[in-house]
């Protein structure tokens, strides 16, 4: 058990490349890698493993005897990874049921990522049931912390469980826009003593009095943001999505560690573009680092916001740009700095705004299918909280 109370995962390493990644993966404190320990049958576990990985040379003509040997040391989904030009391996990882494919050498978050991804594919907890919604765009000013807060408030509005969490970890600005004076943030969670799990959480969470919607805050100051590991924000995570309906999480502009947490936890990425040229640039790099990462691309949606600006491009040209459709538009409304400025969210200010409109589609079409929180309700009761009335 890892500080904090999230679980190392535990790697089955294999395959005769294996010890290039031995060194770089061994130091990391989520990870405890597992070798085979050789017997008269040719190898067993000293325990079961979380996740096997194996690695081969560009090519590698024992591949399948490999897999199979493998596959009866353990049955943990599998990751397939090859130096250099793959030869192959991607169509023999779709034979033997890989859960990824990696062409190496990729980043040692990247490969962490992927580790992590497979071994949540299997994950069986029955008390997991929150619909993670992240927001994230490349750029910043592209209204990701506007849109991301007004969905959560939609949400809670709707009758679900809602939990913001920001994971900008050094600017921050989800309490700003609730105008929520946070009494503690993901910093004090992450630096307290003992292991976070669903009472931790609540503990540290604070509640907008106006929404109800519940806040986890970012750090105060940017250098706190070094408190919060990998390690935190997945404990934070996994007792979020145990305890809450929907959890919606507002990213800073980076790839960054919170980032990729925020991703292996996700169910939906809604991605911001904004309707000029420099946004349509990061966007697009953005789309193809997602890409790499091994995010499903049918889990990522395009948000085009500030639709009609003055001078903006068209929706046509955005998707010529990205090669992509988009799947949402939000409107350029002077309803939405207004709003900041006030700091009260357009959910709550002024909700027939045609922000506010495209914002509540939206939200029903991203939270679709989730149990509402108030179905035992008197049915005229959950039709209010559907249209969003207090």
């Amino acid at each position: 058990m890892h500080r904090n109370g999230h679980s190392q995962l535990r790697v089955l390493l294999t395959g005769s490349a294996s010890e290039q990644l031995e060194g770089s993966l061994g130091n990391e404190p989520t990870l405890s890698m597992v070798r085979p320990i050789a017997d008269g049958n040719g190898g067993k576990l000293s325990s079961p493993v979380d996740v096997a990985l194996h690695v081969v040379p560009s090519s590698s003509d024992d591949l399948g005897d490999d897999i199979r040997k493998l596959r009866a040391l353990s049955q943990a989904p599998l990751i397939l990874a090859a130096y250099g030009e793959p030869n192959g391996i991607v169509e023999t990882g779709l034979q033997v049921g890989a859960a990824d494919v990696l062409v190496l050498p990729q980043s040692t978050e990247t490969v962490l990522f992927a580790l992590r991804k497979a071994a949540r594919s299997t994950a069986s907890d029955p008390a997991t049931k929150a619909k993670v919604v992240t927001v994230f765009s490349p750029k910043g000013g592209s209204g990701k912390t506007a849109l991301a807060t007004n969905l959560a408030v939609a949400a809670q509005q709707s009758g679900l469980r809602t939990l913001l969490m920001d994971l900008d970890l050094q600017f921050g600005d989800s309490a700003l826009t609730l105008a929520v004076p946070p009494r503690a943030t993901i910093a004090d969670l992450a630096g307290s003593s003992g292991d976070i799990d669903v009472e931790k959480l609540k503990a540290f969470v604070c509640t907008d009095p106006r929404s109800s919607l519940t806040l986890l805050p970012a750090p105060k100051r940017p250098e706190e943001a070094q408190i919060v590991g990998q390690s935190e924000l997945a404990a934070a995570l996994n007792a979020a999505r145990s305890t809450f309906s929907a959890v919606v999480i507002d990213t800073g502009p980076l790839f960054d560690a919170a980032m990729l947490a925020a991703l292996d936890h996700t169910d939906r990425l809604l991605l911001i573009c904004n309707p000029e040229v420099t946004s349509l640039k990061n966007v697009r790099i953005g789309l193809e680092t997602i890409d790499r990462l091994g995010f499903p691309k049918d889990r990522v949606s395009i948000v085009a916001n500030r639709i009609g600006a003055p001078g903006a491009v068209t929706r046509a040209e955005i998707e010529e740009a990205l090669e992509r459709e988009i799947a949402f538009e939000l409107p350029d409304d002077a309803a939405v700095p207004e709003a900041i400025n006030r700091a009260t969210p357009v959910m709550m200010s002024d909700p027939s705004s045609r922000f506010g409109r495209s914002l509540s589609a939206l939200a029903k079409s991203v939270f679709a299918g989730v149990q509402n929180d108030n179905a035992s309700a008197p049915k005229s009761e959950r039709r209010s909280l559907l249209r969003g009335r207090r």
